[in-house]
């Protein structure tokens, strides 16, 4: 009897840890949510953000530049209390932040988990991208959360991201890009340093200077840096149908 009851008490444990943990990666998933809608305008892309308590910073970029931007929750709403949109004014040290009104402690390991987020996103695109080489060959390098370096703050359809996904389709890839009022997804097919596309053609070349990896198009004016693992951020309902669809996705592959 003893046993059936220690039995039934791990039981209960281990689902409500579970039922706790899903309902705390529930809350981070809402108030990122939430948090990218308030700077889906006038900012840049997102490529990371970081919460603690009622507290959260995040980095965009836009053009060649980045810039962050602090916000506190109050009365159950994000507000933005630190970060000048397309100037890159900001706070970057902690003392800067303190004065904003965001505690010492907090401040510091907003700031410090920022940078380990950056970093850690490195090694996250190159385990995706090697998860998915026993299927893809010569795709992988395209794979990824690609910001637009030749993104025009005149013109409201430049394409801010492009992502490249994968599908468990060798060489077959689903290319998202996403302009501050709209979105499209189209099926593309990788041969060596080329993704031909139904209306566009993706080069993998070397920059300027050698040193970084970038895309460019034929039809559209893109000059993509890699900058995170894929992510489904900004995308639509319709865009994730698609995605859906096409049997492309933003997760690791299956094991088969």
């Amino acid at each position: 009897m003893r046993i059936r009851f220690i039995s039934c008490l791990g039981l209960s444990l281990a689902l409500l840890l579970t039922n706790f943990s899903q309902a705390f990666t529930q809350s981070q998933r809402d108030d990122t949510s939430a948090i990218l809608n308030l700077v889906r305008r006038g900012y840049g892309p997102v490529n990371s953000v970081v919460v603690i308590d009622n507290y959260a910073t995040l980095q965009y970029l836009l053009g060649q530049n980045s810039g962050r931007v602090t916000l506190k929750r109050q009365n159950g709403r994000w507000k933005i209390i630190d970060g000048n949109p397309r100037k890159f004014d900001y706070c970057g040290e902690v003392s800067c932040l303190v004065k904003k009104g965001v505690p010492r402690q907090i401040a510091n390991q907003l700031l410090t988990r920022l940078g380990d987020y950056s970093r850690r996103q490195s090694n996250e695109l190159k385990s995706f991208q090697q998860a998915w080489s026993k299927i893809h060959s010569s795709a992988i390098p395209f794979l990824g959360y690609w910001e637009n370096g030749a993104f025009s703050t005149e013109n409201s359809i430049s394409v801010l991201t492009v992502s490249i996904l994968p599908s468990y389709t060798p060489n077959k890839v689903c290319v998202v890009g996403i302009t501050e009022n709209s979105q499209y997804v189209e099926i593309g097919r990788v041969f060596g340093k080329i993704i031909n596309t139904e209306n566009d053609k993706l080069s993998f070349v070397k920059g300027l200077s050698g040193v970084y990896d970038t895309i460019t198009s034929q039809k559209r004016e893109l000059d993509l840096a890699s900058i995170a693992p894929p992510n489904n951020w900004y995308f639509s309902a319709e865009t994730k149908e698609k995605l859906q669809q096409a049997g492309c996705t933003t997760s690791l592959p299956n094991r088969r």
